[in-house]
């Protein structure tokens, strides 16, 4: 039988539950009973999971922790990126020159090259420079043509040297051009300036050899 108090399993014939000691006959076991009937039985109530939600807090930081720490890495990265590698790519080094070039910045040319050939003597500033191509379009009757745009290709690379192929447009015509750098001891590039416009050179001293019959020119 079952305890009419606590529901309990008894045992047939006790006088009270051996677990709530309630009466199990007479008046008193039946007014328990009754009682026991008439009042509802609570159902339990589910605990609160504070430490799911604990640690879903904790996870949720986690994720928002992890994804600063990602970006972090990625600016570090493309820093790293710009500072050590693109700033001592021959491209970077290329564009500085190409963009003097365009701006017709004599001094920003005269520092983005190295000086060469029969340049090597006479070219030591930017001054110097602007005389030069004064003297070029005074022996050639032609201006020097500065280029308008620019795109770089693509480079190919051998130790020291590089050629960086480009697509300039000019007065609204587009050629092709080979800059050729070269590496420095500070691991930067600068452009060999002699060696970049030699074609151009050799194609002004045929045109001036041309118009002059008896000038002759040394290479």
């Amino acid at each position: 039988m079952k305890c009419p108090k606590c529901g309990a399993e008894v045992k047939e014939g006790l006088a009270a539950c051996s677990v709530c000691f309630a009466p199990l006959t007479g008046e008193e076991a039946e007014r328990v009973a009754k009682i026991a009937k008439e009042t509802p039985t609570p159902s339990p109530q589910p605990r609160p999971r504070q430490e799911a939600v604990r640690s879903g807090g904790r996870g949720g930081g986690g994720i928002v922790a992890g994804i600063l720490v990602l970006i972090l890495l990625a600016v570090i990265g493309g820093a790293g990126w710009y500072y050590l590698i693109y700033l001592r790519s021959p491209q970077y080094g290329a564009k500085v020159f190409l963009e003097a070039m365009k701006a017709k910045d004599y001094d920003k040319i005269y520092q983005a090259c190295v000086w060469t050939g029969p340049f090597s003597s006479y070219v030591t500033s930017g001054q110097q420079l602007r005389q030069g191509f004064e003297m070029a379009e005074r022996l050639t009757g032609q201006p020097i043509t500065f280029l308008d745009s620019y795109k770089i290709k693509n480079v190919s690379r051998q130790e020291n040297r590089a050629t960086v192929k480009v697509e300039v447009t000019s007065k609204g015509k587009n050629s092709d051009m080979d800059v050729i750098m070269v590496k420095q001891d500070d691991g930067k590039w600068k452009c060999d300036f002699f060696a970049t416009f030699k074609p151009f050179i050799e194609k002004a001293m045929q045109s001036m050899q041309r118009s002059l019959p008896g000038l002759r020119l040394g290479r």
